[in-house]
């Protein structure tokens, strides 16, 4: 079996584990209305569609901030490989999910992400935003 039909299988079999839906944007412009002075904050859509979220375990942290400890837990959200062209500060909706009906409508800020050649899904490092 040669590497690549190897990643592709493990690529399928990635997919089966997307039991989630997504949909992930890219922040765009500030727009004000020159009428109303409403001001909108554009976003372009550049995912919509399976998803897996999954705590990344390895890497929780107890930051201090004044006299206060709190628990960062890092979390990682899964998506098709080359479904889509992500960018640190998109931002992820989880918008359905068949076992979790808790995690709908939770939000995510892509950080860090770096794709690699053998990836079996595109994993994007992310931070909830409250």
């Amino acid at each position: 079996m040669s590497a690549e039909s190897a990643l592709l299988r493990g690529r399928k079999a990635a997919e089966k584990r997307m039991i989630d839906e997504c949909d992930i944007h890219r922040p765009g412009e500030t727009v004000t209305d020159q009428e109303t002075g409403d001001v909108t904050n554009t976003t372009e859509l550049v995912y919509s569609g399976m998803c897996e979220v999954k705590s990344n375990e390895g890497v929780a942290a107890n930051p201090e901030a004044g006299e206060a400890t709190f628990t960062v837990v890092s979390r990682v959200v899964k998506i098709p490989m080359n479904s889509a062209d992500i960018h640190d500060g998109d931002v992820v909706t989880l918008t359905a999910s068949r076992l979790n009906a808790f995690t709908v409508g939770k939000k995510y800020r892509v950080s860090g992400f770096t794709p690699d050649t053998f990836d079996t899904a595109a994993r994007l490092p992310v931070k909830e935003i409250l």
